[in-house]
C-alpha cells in the first residue's frame, strides 16, 4: 500500500506495417481502420481457394448466403494468398444445442474435400451471447483438423442490420481473423535488430476451469487443467520472408490446478515446431505467463533445460536431419499480469500512457521491468512484470532489448488491431488453453500437425 516514486520511460511506437502500409503513430491504439485498406497484392492464380463449409442457424435461413457474401467481399478484398468461392462448398442447416452439433456431425461424417473452413452463423437460444453448442461444435472440427469460425447474430443480426456500418466493422474483423487462421500474417511488426533471426518465440501459458456442481458428488468439483505451448517462427527481420504467420502449437492435459513441470511438454513442442516448421534457429525467446514469486526459481530450472534440449537436439532442415553444434542463445522471462502495482502521475490524478516502461523496481534475485500495454481511460490499468530469470549473450549489449521486443510483441495479436497487455506468443498460449480447457477431452484430439502454420484457435 505503500507509495514509491520511480522513473518512466515511454516506449515509443514500434514500426507496423500491413501489406506494406505503414501504421501512423496517431492510429497506434487502433489501427483498425488503416487494415481496410490493407492489399496484399497476391495473384489470383498463386491464391488457395477455401472450401468453404456454411453452417447457419434454420431462423437465418433467408440472409445466411446474402451474410456469406458480405463476408466473401470483405475477406477478397485484401488479394491475400486465400480466397473465398462465390458460393459456399457446401450449406448445413442446423438448429439449438444438440440440433447444432447433430447437424455438423453428420455433415462432416462424410468425405470431405482439401481447405475446408467452416462458417457458422450461430443464433443461441433465448438470446443467450454465448452458445452452448460452441465448445462441443468446436471440438467436432478441431479434431478433424478444419478451420472454423463462428458469427453470433446475437450479438448483432447481420442479416437485418439496424447500422449497416456497425455490421460492416463487425464483419472486417471476422475476415482478419478468418486470414489469420489460415495462416496469412496480416500485419508485420519491427522487431528489436539485435535478435539474432532466425529465432522462435515460445508462449506458455495453463487454463484452471472454474469448478462445476457435480449432482453424483453432491459438490462442485474441479476439471482438470490445460496447459498450451506457442511457438512462433521469425525468419528474417524482413517483413517479406514473414508473409505467413509460421505458428505452431500443442496442448497438455494437467491435474486440476497443476502450474508446473511442464519442462517435457516444452521440449517435446519446440522439437515437433523445429521439425514440422523447417527452422534452425539460432535464437529463442520464453515467455511463461502464471509462475508465482516463489516458484519461478523450481520452474526456470526445470523448463530452461527442457527447451535447450530441444533447442540442441537434431532437427530437419529442407530433408537433412543436423545436429546444432552450438549452445542458442535463450531469454526465459516469466510474466505475472495479476500484480497489484499500479503507476500514477505524482499528484496520484492520472494514470500512465500505453508503452510505459518502469525498470526501476527491481526484485532481490532476478532483472525486472513492467510494461503497460494498455491504458484505458475510465479506470487505473495495471502494468504486466517481466521477470527475466535467464538471459544468456547473444541479444546484443542493450539491456532494453528484451523489454523492447515485449512491448513490440504486444502489438502483434493479430485478434486485436492495437496493443494488448501481453506479448503475443504467450497471449495466444492463453487464448488455446482456454479453448481446449473447455473441450470434454481437454484439448487431447486436436490435430496439432493439420493446423501448423495456422492461429485456428482465435
Amino acid at each position: 500500500d505503500k507509495r514509491v516514486k520511480c522513473a518512466v520511460e515511454v516506449l515509443p511506437l514500434p514500426l507496423i506495417k500491413a501489406a506494406g502500409l505503414e501504421i501512423p503513430k496517431d492510429k497506434g491504439q487502433m489501427w483498425a481502420p488503416v487494415m481496410n485498406r490493407a492489399n496484399y497484392k497476391v495473384d489470383p492464380g498463386r491464391a488457395v481457394k477455401v472450401n468453404v463449409v456454411l453452417v447457419y442457424h434454420n431462423s437465418l435461413k433467408k440472409s445466411a448466403e446474402a451474410v456469406y457474401g458480405k463476408v466473401r467481399d470483405l475477406v477478397n478484398k485484401f488479394n491475400s494468398s486465400y480466397r473465398f468461392p462465390n458460393s459456399p462448398f457446401a450449406l448445413v442447416e442446423a438448429g439449438d444445442v444438440e440440433k447444432h452439433w447433430g447437424a455438423v456431425e453428420r455433415h462432416f461424417s462424410q468425405k470431405q474435400p482439401d481447405n475446408v473452413f467452416v462458417l457458422d452463423f450461430a443464433k443461441p437460444p433465448r438470446k443467450q451471447a454465448l452458445d452452448p453448442a460452441y465448445s462441443v461444435v468446436k471440438h467436432i472440427l478441431t479434431k478433424n483438423g478444419y478451420l472454423s469460425q463462428f458469427i453470433n447474430f446475437n450479438t448483432y443480426d447481420h442479416g437485418n442490420p439496424r447500422e449497416e456500418r456497425k455490421s460492416s466493422t463487425i464483419l472486417q474483423g471476422v475476415a482478419r481473423q478468418v486470414l489469420s487462421k489460415c495462416g496469412v500474417r496480416v500485419w508485420w511488426v519491427n522487431l528489436p535488430r539485435e535478435i539474432p533471426v532466425p529465432t522462435i518465440f515460445v508462449g506458455v501459458d495453463v487454463f484452471h476451469a472454474p469448478r462445476k456442481y457435480s449432482e453424483k458428488e453432491g459438490k462442485r468439483l474441479a476439471k482438470e487443467s490445460v496447459a498450451a505451448i506457442i511457438v512462433q517462427v521469425i525468419r528474417s527481420h524482413d517483413e517479406k520472408n514473414n508473409a505467413l504467420a509460421s505458428v505452431y502449437s500443442e496442448t497438455f492435459r494437467r491435474k486440476a490446478g497443476q502450474e508446473m513441470e511442464l519442462g517435457g511438454c516444452m521440449k517435446t513442442t519446440v522439437s515437433n515446431a523445429m521439425r514440422i516448421m523447417k527452422v534452425n534457429p539460432v535464437s529463442c525467446v520464453v515467455w511463461r505467463d502464471g509462475v508465482g514469486d516463489a516458484a519461478i526459481n523450481q520452474v526456470a530450472q526445470q523448463e530452461i533445460p527442457a527447451v535447450r534440449a530441444a533447442l540442441g537436439g537434431p532437427t530437419t532442415v529442407g530433408s537433412t536431419a543436423t545436429k546444432i553444434p552450438r549452445q542458442i542463445p535463450l531469454a526465459y522471462i516469466v510474466v505475472q499480469k495479476r500484480i497489484a502495482t499500479k503507476f500514477l502521475s505524482l499528484d496520484g490524478k492520472s494514470a500512465m500512457p500505453v508503452g510505459t516502461l518502469v525498470t526501476g523496481l527491481q526484485g532481490t534475485e532476478h532483472g525486472t521491468f513492467y510494461i503497460q500495454g494498455t491504458s484505458p481511460p475510465y479506470s487505473t490499468p495495471k502494468p504486466a512484470r517481466f521477470i527475466i530469470a535467464q538471459m544468456d549473450k547473444g541479444f546484443g549489449q542493450r539491456k532494453k532489448v528484451i523489454a523492447e521486443l515485449s512491448w513490440a510483441l504486444c502489438h502483434d495479436y493479430s485478434n486485436w488491431t492495437g496493443p494488448i497487455k501481453l506479448p503475443s506468443p504467450v497471449q495466444m498460449a492463453h487464448k488455446l488453453a482456454e479453448l481446449a480447457g473447455g473441450f470434454t477431452d481437454c484439448g487431447d484430439s486436436i490435430d496439432h500437425t493439420a493446423f501448423a502454420g495456422k492461429i485456428h484457435f482465435l
